[in-house]
């Protein structure tokens, strides 16, 4: 899905309120605190590993600064996101300082988390610029508190992500043979090809911060089943085209130089995992 804006969209808000929802929304159906005689997955302490399967929504804003794909619009604003599959394992250490049971979990996901738009410039059809954003991988650092509810174990989480992400935009061209003649498909139209001067492509490493809640409970002494989503935002990055300054940057009578875009990146996950739990 994609949206064309010049307001904020209030992107990744529901993620937001589902994830601080869920642990509220356990503690208050139950009332009052834990019954520790229902369960002592809350009494142990120890490190354990997780594997999940889940699916992932990638989350992708960027901005036309200057005006430069869309001539005349500076600010212009395009909003994209899609959903896809991913999995992940994790490792981490469940203790208990001053009375309090603490988690610290460390994991990483890998699978299919990308979005794409071709609405930058929606001037023209068969539209001729596409702007995607590309997880690689994504990793995060969490450290969080849990309470006992009944049979099971909520719990709530923050702390740093990091992620391999690819940003780019292809502008689309025309293009002249030989001949000077314009080539064209087998319908009439005219056939396309990626103008580099005007396009980017970017991969770094982005660090952001990311917040989670779920839900655990006991299969047995050993195993324990999760569920729980996460919220991660990486921030903008600022990118380039018309890199060598040969088109005027803004329309007619504006200077000739590059031209700038912000990309936004965040991203949602949910997924269902099993526990092992080493040690007694």
């Amino acid at each position: 899905m994609e949206k064309n804006t010049r307001l904020p969209s209030g992107r990744g808000s529901a993620w937001r309120r589902a994830i601080i929802a869920l642990p509220v929304l356990v503690m208050l159906a139950n009332g009052g605190p834990a019954n520790a005689a229902n369960d002592d997955a809350s009494d142990w302490t120890g490190t354990y590993v997780g594997v999940f399967a889940g699916a992932g929504r990638a989350d992708g804003r960027i901005v036309d600064t200057d005006g430069f794909s869309y001539s005349g619009n500076p600010g212009w604003t395009v909003d994209y996101d899609d959903t896809g599959l991913a999995g992940s394992a994790l490792i981490g250490r469940k203790l208990e300082i001053a009375g309090m049971p603490l988690r610290v979990e460390l994991d990483g996901t890998f699978g299919d988390l990308s979005a794409r738009t071709n609405r930058i410039d929606p001037r023209f059809q068969p539209p001729d610029e596409r702007v995607e954003s590309k997880y690689r991988w994504v990793a995060t650092a969490r450290a969080g508190v849990e309470r006992a509810v009944g049979r099971a174990t909520v719990f709530a989480s923050a702390g740093l992500a990091f992620a391999r992400i690819e940003k780019s935009l292809r502008d689309l061209d025309a293009y002249r043979d030989r001949n000077g003649e314009w080539v064209l498909l087998p319908d009439g139209r005219p056939a396309q090809r990626m103008d580099p001067d005007d396009s980017f492509r970017d991969g770094s490493t982005e660090f952001g911060w990311v917040i989670g809640a779920g839900i655990e409970t006991s299969l047995n002494d050993a195993w324990a089943l999760r569920l729980e989503g996460s919220y991660l935002d990486f921030g903008e990055s600022t990118h380039y085209a018309n890199r060598s300054g040969d088109d005027r940057c803004c329309g007619a009578g504006s200077p000739r130089r590059p031209a700038s875009y912000r990309v936004e990146n965040k991203l949602g996950i949910v997924r269902l995992g099993v526990i092992y739990r080493f040690g007694p």
